[in-house]
């Protein structure tokens, strides 16, 4: 018996049709999934298919494959596939071709600025099946995998949730405290005062946007000091996966925005909101913000930490959003920052609140990491196994 796959299209064994459903059908509390062209599930009281099937949206930056078996709603503008011969080619092996060779749907994509699929793209996506009990076996592995991977997402999720709100009581009440007062920033510990950023020993210093700002040409791959951009600071810590640099003699030419070790980052234009704390574990010595961005900068009285805590909790994210609307693009003025009231309270409060955080910070980034490598491991499975350099009989 021959393990060769067989060589054939999507459209030779499964049926591709789009759905008749429009988004202002959608309701908040229907009985049925709706598949649109997001990858947010809306809800509907009718449904227009009863099968498994794999959804694939219609239009979109990326067409990302949704597996699904039971009654569902569809968009006009979504496509579903299920498969013509039951018990022969197993639907759910068919999802993971599919989401390993997703990148088809960009090339065929049609379309200058919302690119968008046809029918026939889809039925002709080329589709390499082995022995039904070789799909089985396929599904089995990558299964288990996916399931790992959503039992440690479901951790992450209640893990963040339970930061979250132990943030919100430790920056509120504190520890130990049994006596509190009314504030203008609700009640705190007796003990506890409030003071503006401004009234306060922070120091907050926005970066040089003066005649001598890079220009784009003055950006390099590697270099003497790191240029911060808005992708650098992602999920509240630094991510320098995409490293911009400048010379050092632009460096010198540059008068304000240049980091200390254990100051604080915002960034104000855009995205605004995320927090970063240049900390001893971070490889650069030299860093610069960008004219998006800001430095808090902690006096004596504060510890670092704490005002990292302090900007990144769901107190400060709410005030940034009532900051920052009302314009096309958001941004985040100086002047209102600086205008902000927070807690004052001893700094050996703060390094125990900064303690119990920081455990809960250190579970969450173990989680986090634990899903990437199930996601590696994942997707090296997947190469493996769809290039055939691994067989499964």
């Amino acid at each position: 018996m021959t393990n060769k796959w067989i060589q054939q299209k999507i459209g030779d064994s499964f049926e591709v049709t789009n759905g008749k459903t429009n988004t202002d059908d959608a309701v908040v509390d229907g009985a049925y999934p709706l598949f649109d062209r997001s990858t947010e599930i809306k809800h509907s009281n009718k449904y227009l298919f009863d099968t498994e099937a794999i959804i694939i949206p219609g239009e979109g930056k990326e067409f990302i494959p949704q597996y699904y078996f039971g009654k569902f709603d569809l968009h006009q503008r979504a496509y579903a596939i299920f498969s013509k011969k039951k018990n022969q080619i197993s639907i759910k092996f068919l999802y993971y071709w599919i989401d390993y060779n997703k990148r088809y749907f960009l090339k065929m994509a049609v379309g200058s600025t919302v690119k968008s699929l046809r029918l026939y793209m889809l039925q002709n996506f080329p589709l390499s099946l082995p022995r039904y009990e070789g799909q089985k076996k396929i599904v089995e592995i990558l299964s288990s995998i996916d399931e790992a991977i959503q039992k440690t997402d479901q951790i992450i999720q209640k893990t963040e949730s339970l930061k979250q709100g132990l943030m919100r009581e430790l920056l509120t009440k504190g520890i130990g405290h049994k006596k509190f007062k009314k504030t203008k920033i609700g009640d705190i510990p007796e003990e506890w005062s409030v003071s503006s950023m401004l009234e306060s020993d922070i120091e907050i210093i926005d970066g040089d946007r003066g005649v001598n700002y890079p220009k784009q040409h003055e950006f390099y791959s590697e270099g003497f000091c790191l240029f911060l951009s808005n992708r650098n600071i992602r999920n509240d810590s630094f991510d320098f996966s995409e490293p911009i640099f400048i010379s050092q003699e632009k460096d010198k030419q540059l008068r304000k925005g240049k980091l200390n070790r254990w100051d604080v980052i915002l960034t104000t234009r855009g995205t605004v909101g995320n927090v970063a704390i240049y900390d001893d574990s971070i490889i650069y010595d030299h860093i610069r913000i960008n004219s998006g961005m800001l430095i808090f900068r902690a006096g004596k009285s504060i510890a670092p930490e704490f005002l990292y805590y302090l900007l990144k909790s769901p107190l400060f994210k709410e005030r940034y959003i009532q900051l920052g609307s009302g314009s096309a693009q958001p941004q985040l003025p100086i002047g209102s920052l600086k205008n902000l009231l927070i807690p004052i309270l001893p700094q050996d409060e703060q390094l125990k609140i900064v303690c119990q955080l920081k455990t809960l910070d250190l579970k969450h980034y173990s989680e986090i990491k634990q899903i990437a490598i199930l996601k590696d491991l994942k997707n090296g499975l997947m190469q493996d196994i769809f290039s055939q350099k691994v067989q499964i009989n």
